[in-house]
């Protein structure tokens, strides 16, 4: 989001970012004006005990124990029970703040840009009667798409199911339980929460889940280059891809180290959060790189790994995006976060996947579908053989690079770009104070109404009185008619 930010101030717009103080991707900034929140010491918890708990979940789910939907649909609802109650206290201190309130109020905002997975964002746009504009894809237990558009279950998968959009009958079956199971789970144990926050602090009935519907514009960062098609509705603005910037020279000694691999190199980087792995585990994959005629740019800043190959070179930070877009580039391991899926789709260099949480395995499985990625599973088991194994077939194979190519000429074959997009849209709902005409009625419906439910049982009723009418008129004519040639007879 901060490449929009930083967009919008560029065309003259005065932009205020509000952020909570202990928020553990939070960086210093001078761009724009800041406002930060500071929680209560004693109850929130610290960037570094956030950090260390995210990578301790990570690690032991990902790599210690078997993992299938089943078990990643409950690590998932379990982890976000505990993110709920971060943001639950971020919410009420920046809504028992009155001079903060105040502060907001007196500033005349004319939009909220937020990310949806913190529901404070819709709140304080609702508090502050300005239009909305949410960026991202992801709510905090779901898909926002299965919330503002028609997803016909047949065909959408749920995230966690590991499904495509391909589906016999009895991952149907299972696509229906998982998305019906989930949304009760969260609307009791997750919502619930928000729900209550909403009516203490906005004095209104209305379900945090009413306040997603009606956000003016959805900015999901996605395209169908990656995702499986499904309905949209118009306020809902596809912009994947929208950060990816022109690539810059590499420092000296990278632009050395790539430009003298014979073979080509090969990008290791599992995503900002994740910059070390367990002893064991590093030392297996490091094992297996080892083994690679290509040389290999990992970003690591764990401990020294005892069979780190001479064709290896670890990093605390590399420029992905600068080194994905060079040509010597044969292969990207990753761990399939958006930005990084997205930036090997742009310059078309297959993947290599090794999902650890989240949406990763959905954003791999995709890529897999469209022969583009190899996707590591059962990581718990994962050898340096495995690893070697998957970036030779990648590698080996041309017809990953051909397939990833062909993403990457229907990503970038758009006739505005995902970040022009962005801001377009955001002007969009500045000049005309929201739009409430590009949100469907639909989304104002009770679930009811909006599945026809009354209708079919409108249906089915009169159908079963048409039906005993019909056969209590039968019984009686033909009673009457019996009767009759009974009498004749005798």
């Amino acid at each position: 989001m901060k490449v929009l930010v930083k967009d919008l101030k560029d065309r003259g717009h005065d932009v205020t970012v509000l952020r909570l103080s202990h928020a553990w991707n939070m960086d210093d900034t001078s761009d724009f004006k800041v406002v930060t929140v500071q929680l209560p010491e004693n109850q929130a918890r610290s960037k570094a005990e956030k950090r260390e708990t995210a990578l301790s979940w990570i690690f032991y789910n990902t790599f210690r124990k078997e993992s299938g939907s089943s078990t990643a649909f409950w690590e998932l609802f379990a982890s976000i029970r505990r993110v709920s109650q971060d943001y639950k206290l971020g919410i009420e201190t920046i809504f028992d703040n009155s001079s903060l309130l105040r502060q907001l109020q007196e500033a005349h905002f004319d939009l909220v840009l937020a990310d949806p997975f913190f529901p404070g964002g819709l709140m304080l746009a609702r508090y502050l009667n300005v239009p909305i504009v949410l960026f991202g894809r992801w709510m905090p237990t779901e898909d926002i798409h299965f919330t503002i558009a028609p997803s016909p279950l047949s065909y959408v998968p749920v995230l966690n199911s590991r499904l495509t959009d391909r589906m016999t009958f009895l991952q149907r079956l299972k696509n229906v339980f998982m998305f019906s199971f989930g949304k009760l789970l969260n609307h009791i144990f997750i919502y619930s929460t928000y729900d209550s926050l909403c009516k203490r602090y906005l004095q209104s009935d209305e379900s945090i889940y009413t306040l997603y519907k009606q956000a003016d514009i959805y900015l999901v960062k996605s395209d169908f280059a990656l995702d499986f098609v499904k309905p949209v509705m118009p306020n809902t603005i596809f912009i994947g891809g929208f950060h990816i910037q022109p690539p810059q020279p590499l420092p000296p000694e990278l632009q050395a180290f790539v430009d003298d691999a014979a073979v080509g190199v090969v990008i290791f980087s599992l995503g900002s959060l994740v910059g070390t792995l367990p002893q064991d585990v590093a030392t297996d994959i490091a094992a297996g790189l080892a083994r690679l005629p290509h040389r290999v740019l990992w970003r690591y800043s764990g401990p020294q790994i005892p069979t780190l190959g001479k064709n290896t070179k670890l990093l605390s930070w590399l420029p992905q995006n600068d080194l994905l877009s060079h040509p010597k580039t044969k292969a990207f391991i990753t761990h399939g976060g958006e930005n990084g899926v997205y930036e090997a789709i742009y310059h078309g260099v297959p993947i290599v996947g090794i999902p650890l949480f989240g949406d990763n395995y959905a954003n791999l499985l995709r890529l897999r579908v469209k022969g583009a990625a190899v996707l590591l599973e059962n990581l718990n088991k994962l050898t340096g053989q495995d690893i070697w194994t998957a970036v030779q077939t990648v590698t080996g194979d041309p017809s990953y690079r051909t397939s990833m190519r062909r993403l990457s000429q229907v990503h970038r074959d758009t006739p505005i770009a995902g970040r022009e997009l962005a801001i377009f849209w955001s002007e969009y709902v500045l000049r005309n104070k929201g739009a409430p005409h590009l949100r469907a009625a639909g989304n104002d419906l009770p679930f009811y109404q909006y599945h026809m439910m009354d209708v079919f049982a409108f249906i089915c009723i009169a159908l079963v009185l048409l039906t005993y009418s019909t056969w209590s008129l039968v019984r009686i004519l033909w009673r009457t008619f019996h009767g009759k040639v009974k009498e004749k007879k005798q």
